[in-house]
């Protein structure tokens, strides 16, 4: 029997439907949750879905976006009039929706070569509207032109069938046309191949078990961190950074995230950390409360929230008011009040309502979503959820968060400035920083020494980016990443023609490199070749 599993860089994974045949009621429920309905395409859904038809016109920028259904596909429009009084219009594809749509949906275009791009609207369920998309609000918004990277991709959908090696830093962020569509079963309990080979081939019932992970049955620690991969962010203004020799898409369940993943925070000088509220604050916000910080790491995601199934509505609130009873059993009833009678803004015995109240994320401005930072109160209900305008912090500081306890303080310090330089902070400072850590600790890995490279190209420091391509290794010298820095220091010392025949040689052996492709075009035109410089492109 066929499985169709996975075999590049995320291998073993199998189709989520091959689940479902033993798993009939868990599969059946969980297609409700969305998790499952994180990632479709935009050709499926019913015959009407509520944001085809849809417009909004943006004031700021004096363009009006549209949705519409038509060709059996769904497609975007965007039109307005430049400053000259000439009229433009643009149409795209809309080949993917990202978003189960309980609160909010993005549309994405992919290109003929695979890349991924975010369109500008979005669409907000808890207004029904069709909305800018977060980062877009302003006159001078991205456009057309946000890419959507592999580390997005993960925390909304399943892993691809990509090639091995191609998940790693300084590959292209490609994916194939056949996506998977939807979180699905194995981004929790890792690749089921193994699993299904076991039943297929008669194996006992304790080692049909042994070959899936069952989260329920990790340490805390790790049982966190299932959900941790996606549900914790401590700031998104400035994302961390996968370690060293990890690919995108190289965690399992059962791994701890900090030997897969650095994550950091921030200072905001113009606002108090336990003042800030993001989308993606679940975890990050319930490792604040006093109930978890009193738990000694035995709470958690699921010690409230049951993955397979969606609640919501009166069902939703005695379920959680259980869970809360589970340990603060001498609150129940101190109120006075029997079930379904109501204290002021709601039935007092909803203890989320008063305890996790609904807040207006500061980062999507259009969302409110529950709080996790369990609390006394009480709140102000009405100013948690009032209109926000968008903001920018002042970061004044990073912080390496939740980072490996063994992890030496010389490596810690060079994750911290590849972070900082990886978000545009730090500039030559940042720099230089990283290169003394490396210097210190001396790490193997090329990726490091590719990485203070490139960042060292981007600031025209060549005499810099020279010294750290000669730390690589013999075994690394031929790694593409490499010729690309080496054709780009001989471009910035002055030197066109070898940068021109290390490009095009590089050309020659990658079979799409866009970068490459770019920067081959761009000294081209410099030497006045244009035919080449339009056959790069």
């Amino acid at each position: 029997m066929r499985l169709g599993a996975t075999t590049g860089a995320a291998a073993d994974y199998v189709p989520d439907a091959a689940c479902g045949r033993c798993h009939q009621q868990i599969a059946a429920s969980f297609a409700e949750v969305g998790m499952a309905r994180s990632f479709s395409r935009g050709t499926d859904g019913p015959a009407s879905r509520p944001f085809e038809g849809s417009r909004h016109r943006h004031q700021a920028s004096a363009q009006d976006f549209a949705l519409e259904r038509r060709d059996g596909g769904l497609w975007y429009v965007q039109s307005g009039k430049s400053a000259d009084g000439d009229t433009h219009k643009l149409e795209l594809r809309v080949d993917w929706i990202i978003g189960s749509g309980n609160r909010v949906q993005s549309f994405l275009h992919q290109t003929k070569s695979g890349e991924l791009y975010q369109l500008p609207v979005s669409w907000y369920t808890q207004s029904n509207s069709l909305r800018m998309s977060p980062g877009y609000e302003a006159a001078d918004h991205p456009g057309v032109e946000r890419r959507v990277r592999r580390e997005c991709l993960f925390c909304h959908n399943a892993y691809p069938e990509v090639a091995v090696g191609s998940d790693l830093p300084g590959q292209p962020d490609l994916f194939p046309a056949a996506l998977p569509e939807g979180i699905g079963c194995q981004r929790c309990h890792g690749p089921g191949a193994s699993h299904l080979r076991a039943i297929l081939d008669g194996k006992e019932l304790a080692q049909i078990r042994a070959a899936i992970t069952n989260p329920a049955r990790l340490p805390w620690p790790a049982r966190n961190d299932v959900c941790f991969q996606c549900h914790l962010l401590p700031a998104v203004e400035v994302i961390g950074s996968r370690r060293i020799g990890r690919g995108d898409y190289s965690f399992r369940p059962g791994q701890r995230l900090s030997d897969y993943l650095v994550h950091v925070d921030i200072d905001d000088s113009r606002q108090p950390r336990d003042e800030r509220f993001q989308i993606n604050h679940h975890s990050w916000r319930l490792l604040q409360s006093r109930c978890y910080q009193v738990s000694d790491g035995e709470m958690g995601c699921v010690s409230c929230h049951d993955p397979h199934v969606r609640r919501v509505g009166p069902s939703a609130v005695g379920w959680y008011r259980d869970k809360c009873l589970a340990c603060h059993q001498t609150l129940d009833n101190r109120h006075g009040l029997a079930d379904g009678e109501s204290g002021e803004g709601g039935d007092i015995r909803d203890c989320v309502h008063c305890h996790m109240p609904t807040r207006r994320t500061q980062d999507v401005i259009e969302v409110t979503m529950t709080d996790h930072r369990i609390a006394r109160g009480p709140f102000d209900a009405a100013a948690l959820v009032a209109p926000l305008a968008p903001r920018q912090p002042q970061i004044r500081d990073l912080q390496l968060f939740g980072v490996d306890p063994n992890m030496e303080l010389a490596e810690a310090g060079a994750y911290r400035a590849l972070i900082a330089l990886n978000n545009g902070i730090g500039g030559r400072s940042a720099a230089a920083a990283l290169a003394r850590r490396l210097a210190e600790f001396r790490p193997e890995a090329s990726s490091w020494w590719l990485q203070l490279a490139r960042h060292q190209v981007g600031q025209r420091q060549y005499a810099e980016a020279e010294q750290a391509l000669a730390e690589l290794a013999v075994k690394d010298r031929k790694l593409p990443e490499l010729a690309h820095l080496e054709a780009m220091i001989s471009a910035g010392k002055g030197d066109s023609d070898a940068a021109l025949e290390q490009l095009r040689q590089l050309a020659k052996r990658e079979d799409f490199h866009p970068e490459v492709d770019f920067n081959l075009a761009i000294i081209e035109r410099g030497q006045g070749h244009h035919s080449r410089e339009i056959a790069a492109l």
